[in-house]
This record gives C-alpha cells, structure tokens and sequence, in this order.
C-alpha cells in the first residue's frame, strides 16, 4: 500500500560506525486523519514505558539485571490490560552484531547491569490488522553523578518523539518537562547537520517545540 498521511508508520533503522552501533526506532504520524484516541493513548503509554525505564536510578552494589527492569517499561500498559510479546530491550554491539549480550532487558536477563554496557529501550504495543508502535532509544549505565555506588541511564538517542500521538492528559507536569528538555536538547544536536535543508529543518523545529 502506497504510503499516505493517515496511517501510522513504526520506522526501525540503525547503522555501524568504527565508533559504535546504532539502533532507533520512531512511530510516525504525518497529520492527515487525526489519530484515534485510542492509537494517542496507546503511543503515550510505550512513550511512558520508555521514559519510566530511562529515568531509573539504582544501587550498583546490588545484583540488579535486566529482568528486574522488565516491568517499569511495560506496568503503563499493562494497567490498561495490554501487553508485547517481544523483551523490552537488547545488548548493543559495535564490530559485532546490533543485538548483542550478554546483557539485555526482559523478563528472563538475568545478566547484572553494570557502568559502560548498553541496551535498547523499545516497549511496544501492536494491534494485529491494525497498526504498530514502538519506540526505541539506546540507553548506556553510567555512575550517578551525585548519588555514591548509584547508577543511572544515559539516553545516547537524540530523535523528537511523535507530537501528534502524544496524549497530554496521561502526562504528569515532570515526564512533560522531561520530554521537553530532551527535545531541547535534540534541537541543539540536530540543527547543525540540518541547517541548509529547510523542510528537516522546520519538521525538527516543530516536532521540539515545547508541549
């Protein structure tokens, strides 16, 4: 079917470099027919689950892993009686292959998380006939910088979420600030590379515009 301005889009792309590997996934509106209510909620909650997952805090002295983590990206659906069948994250290599462990996110990784390893972050939800979401960020243990024997994620992905399929009433005031000043931040990386192509340019300008 050709491509229109009415569906939903989940795009997943991702490249190699000599300094790394890639993974990220965007769920695309372009703005034709509005989305149902029903597809805003749906991207909302993955959008929750990701940023639930992503703003973690933990003791690195425990032995706490990927399957410890499984439920924080998946409880915003599950509390409307949804579900993916998929884990919620995988290791990420750089020579190697983009999927790559030991470590991972899901309900049975078992691998301790620990500072320098990398995962995707990518909950999803699917209605078979109908349409996909999923977002995904690739997310990398560091040390917190405040917090002694505490470790945090740092999102390496710097790409504006779907504006059109945000529900702002599922947003609390802090994820809302939260998103804003990561799309701020998208803004800044983005502008050099996009600044003599005018139709990316104000396509980024408006996805990271404040909510």
């Amino acid at each position: 079917m050709p491509l229109n301005n009415d569906e939903i889009y989940l795009c997943d792309a991702g490249a190699q470099y000599l300094d790394g590997t890639t993974d990220c996934t965007r769920t695309i509106h372009f703005g034709g027919k509005a989305p149902t209510d029903f597809q805003k909620e749906a991207y909302t909650r993955v959008l929750l689950g990701v940023l639930s997952l992503e703003r973690l805090v933990w003791p690195s002295n425990s032995n706490f892993a990927g399957g410890d983590m499984d439920t924080l990206a998946r409880m915003h659906l599950w509390e409307k009686g949804l579900d993916y069948a998929h884990g919620t994250g995988h290791g990420v290599g750089s020579f190697l292959y983009v999927h790559e462990g030991p470590q991972g996110i899901g309900r049975y990784s078992k691998e301790k998380i620990v500072e320098g390893m990398c995962v995707s972050d990518e909950p999803g939800y699917y209605k078979d006939g109908e349409f996909g979401i999923r977002i995904e960020n690739i997310i990398m243990c560091q040390k917190h910088p405040q917090f002694e024997n505490f470790y945090m994620w740092e999102n390496l992905t710097v790409a504006p979420y779907n504006r059109a399929l945000i529900d702002l009433s599922l947003l609390s005031a802090d994820v809302r600030k939260f998103i804003d000043t990561f799309h701020q931040k998208c803004l800044a990386l983005l502008t050099p590379y996009i600044k003599d192509d005018a139709l990316a340019l104000a396509w980024v300008t408006r996805e990271c515009a404040p909510l």
